[in-house]
Formats: C-alpha cells, sequence, structure tokens
C-alpha cells in the first residue's frame, strides 16, 4: 500500500446510505481520533485494516469497522487527518475552509439552498484546536447547518460560548464523558439493541440524521455493522435481521424502521 504520509488531499463526502444527498460530510481515522470513546471505541490499523477493539467494547464502531474493510476509505480519513493534526486553530480553519467551499458553493448553485455540513461520519473532535475551528467554520458559513455527533462534552461545556447558533451538536453516550450529559441537560444520542428498547426509554430511532441536525429531543441509533462474535451486540443483530429484516443502512432500512 502507497505510504499514508504521501497523502495530501482534505476530502469531503456526500451523502451515503443512510444520509441524504444534501449532507457533506468529512471524517478522521475512526478511534484514531477519539479519546473519550469508551464503549464504542474500535480502530482499523492504518496499514493493513486490521480492526482493534477497545478494552471496554460493547459495540464496535460502525465507521471502523468501514476503514477495516475499505483501503481507500481508510486512506481518505487518514489523509484528512495529516492534513489537520498539530495545526493551529486558524490553520486548521483556512484548510477546511479552503477545502470546503467549492463543494458548499456548488449545491447552492445546483440545488437553490444550502447544503448541511456534518463533522465526522467517523472520529470526533481531538482537541481543542481543531473543535474550535469547526467552530470557526460553522460561522464563516452561517446560515448553512453544521452539525456532530461527539463525545467530547469536556470540550463542549468548556467552550459553551464559542458554540454558534447554526451548529448542532449531540451528545454520544458511550463515552469517557456520559457523567456531564443529563445534569447538563446536553440532546443526546444512544445506541440501541432492539425498537423495544428504545421506546422502553421513550426515544425515536433516528433512520437519515434529520433526528440529529435538526433541533429537538434526545434520539436512538439502531445498532448496525459488524460486531465482535458473540457479543450481545452481535446477538441483538441477529434477532433484528431474523424479525425486521435489519441488515443495517441501505435503500430498505429507511422504509423498514418507519414501521416500527
Amino acid at each position: 500500500m502507497q505510504s499514508m504520509e504521501n497523502y495530501n488531499k482534505i476530502t469531503w463526502n456526500i451523502g451515503n446510505a443512510k444520509l441524504p444527498k444534501r449532507i457533506i460530510h468529512l471524517s478522521l481515522p475512526s478511534g484514531h481520533t477519539c479519546p473519550a470513546a469508551d464503549q464504542c471505541l474500535s480502530r482499523a490499523d492504518m496499514i493493513t485494516g486490521k480492526i482493534t477493539d477497545g478494552k471496554n467494547t460493547r459495540y464496535r464502531c460502525y465507521a471502523a469497522s468501514q476503514e477495516a474493510i475499505y483501503k481507500h476509505l481508510r486512506a481518505q480519513r487518514w489523509s484528512n487527518l495529516f492534513k489537520l493534526k498539530g495545526a493551529s486553530r486558524k490553520k486548521i480553519f483556512n484548510t477546511l475552509n479552503a477545502s470546503l467551499r467549492k463543494k458548499h458553493d456548488e449545491y447552492v448553485t445546483n440545488h437553490g439552498q444550502n447544503p448541511i455540513i456534518r463533522a465526522h461520519v467517523g472520529g470526533d473532535f481531538f482537541n481543542k484546536s481543531y473543535f474550535l475551528a469547526w467552530m470557526d467554520l460553522a460561522n464563516q458559513y452561517a446560515p448553512t447547518w453544521f452539525y456532530a455527533y461527539t463525545k467530547r462534552i469536556d470540550l463542549w461545556l468548556e467552550h459553551l460560548d464559542q458554540i454558534p447558533p447554526n451548529f448542532e451538536l449531540n451528545a454520544s453516550f458511550g463515552g469517557k464523558h456520559d457523567n456531564l450529559i443529563e445534569p447538563n441537560n446536553l440532546k443526546s444520542a444512544r445506541v440501541v439493541y432492539s425498537h423495544e428498547q428504545a421506546n422502553k426509554l421513550g426515544l425515536t430511532i433516528d433512520c437519515d440524521d434529520k433526528l440529529a441536525y435538526t433541533r429537538g429531543p434526545n434520539f436512538a441509533q439502531l445498532i448496525h455493522g459488524t460486531q465482535p462474535a458473540g457479543s450481545c451486540a452481535s446477538k441483538a443483530l441477529s434477532q433484528l435481521k431474523h424479525n425486521h429484516g435489519w441488515t443495517g443502512y441501505n435503500k430498505h432500512s429507511k422504509s423498514m424502521q418507519k414501521t416500527h
């Protein structure tokens, strides 16, 4: 495999099996850039793609599983990180802004509306400078809407006064700072193993990120992706497939979820 250090391009993607094509998103290597991950901690090796779960992993990170399978995706995300890691807040902002501008403006021209920008399908805010650069980016592109799932509740609370009104943050349960979510009344997302579990928690299952990028109540996400053999998550996936035909996010998943 070509040395990953030779990649020097920031890549933004548009939509995927779950996300509508209005959403432009950037990703980083999962786990490697998630210092607050705990119950979902998984990492794909940069070169080989071999996946390693954390000591407290209960369900494997979907994004890390994808990186383990797809070499080009893994290379893309490491390329993004190499351009951003270790840089100052200003330099990170400039890099993100320069790489996003063309895609953003082309979408506006072609569709007559602003896109929605998501920070991270894979990865998280790996340090303070990077987090604040994203806040600067949202300010620069206002009123374009930004959103993210994050386990960096510490950074969120530390910089409440710097989060712009067009950035919707969602606290992702399963991290090292879960104890800060409910006391601070932060909007949150939980991974659930069944529709019944979501119902017991009083949560709606999000099927296309609409509940994530709009203002509203807490919500759930149905377990998906490759899970460790014999784990509770793996058994739950088998049950979902048997009972509901759930195989993860694809062209059939949205209609399946809307019936529950």
